[in-house]
């Protein structure tokens, strides 16, 4: 579903990614886990061109992501035209929601399968209702953001990306900005995409989501993968360096409100 070779990405001379090579199958649940300023956000956005790799490849469900950018190293008007595609098949759940809050639920959802996929506005609508029942949210489709708890508008938010249906989506720590008591509300939905077979690439602090939902796991430091491989080998043994990352988190328990098993499609 994405493949990756040699991509690396600078900021005003400074390397954030080095020689990143990845290879991730259709369904597959990898969780991407590391200290602070390891590159893990950067390499999600550059995954769906949020941010311009300065080197390497990319292919997503076997199309090669062909770009050029300007002068200020931005993407031409020309390649955000072409890869369009792009934007439908890899979708993105942010850290911080970005709902328009002038927009109702509905509307948010609805947005982009109109504007961009030009989606007839019943149908649209009629996809986003059956989102909203499969996230929770069914009564709150004519309420604005602003009125909902942080927990509801992620949920919102991984509506809105599953109403483009894409082929994969990126999670960007989406329970950082949460409540500690509402983490679980949106545990619970990517626990079922998991269950449902959706790849998805996650960076994560949940260790719990990592080790027991994942299929992989990657632990990235100074920008590049140094460890990846099935949690329980990661886990068991980690590297030196994981050892003291995972010390300096809280101590490791099952993620507030979500009983995660071996066998990932089980959730409370």
């Amino acid at each position: 579903m994405i493949r990756i070779r040699g991509l690396g990405k600078q900021f005003k001379g400074r390397q954030v990614l080095r020689d990143i090579n990845l290879d991730i199958q259709e369904g597959q649940v990898v969780s991407i886990i590391g200290p602070s300023g390891a590159g893990k956000s950067t390499l999600l956005r550059c995954i769906n061109l949020l941010e311009v790799p300065s080197e390497g490849e990319m292919a997503v469900d076997g199309k090669p992501v062909h770009y050029k950018t300007n002068a200020k190293g931005k993407l031409t008007i020309l390649s955000h035209i072409r890869l369009s595609w792009l934007r439908t098949d890899v979708g993105m759940v942010f850290q911080q929601f970005h709902l328009w809050p002038d927009k109702t639920v509905l509307d948010n959802i609805t947005e982009g399968p109109r504007i961009v996929q030009k989606v007839p506005k019943l149908v649209a609508e009629a996809r986003a209702r059956g989102l909203l029942e499969k996230v929770g949210l069914a009564d709150k489709m004519n309420e604005y953001p602003t009125s909902l708890s942080g927990g509801q508008q992620q949920r919102v938010a991984i509506a809105r990306a599953l109403a483009m249906q894409p082929k994969v989506i990126l999670f960007d720590e989406p329970t950082s900005a949460l409540d500690p008591e509402l983490v679980h509300e949106v545990l619970e939905i990517m626990v079922q995409l998991a269950g449902e077979g959706m790849t998805m690439v996650v960076v994560t602090h949940e260790m719990n989501f990592a080790r027991n939902v994942s299929d992989r796991v990657l632990f990235m430091e100074e920008g590049r993968i140094t460890r990846d491989g099935r949690p329980d080998e990661l886990f068991g043994q980690p590297s030196p360096r994981m050892a003291q990352f995972l010390r300096s988190l809280n101590p490791i328990t099952e993620p507030r409100g979500v009983s995660v098993h071996e066998n990932r499609y089980q959730s409370v």
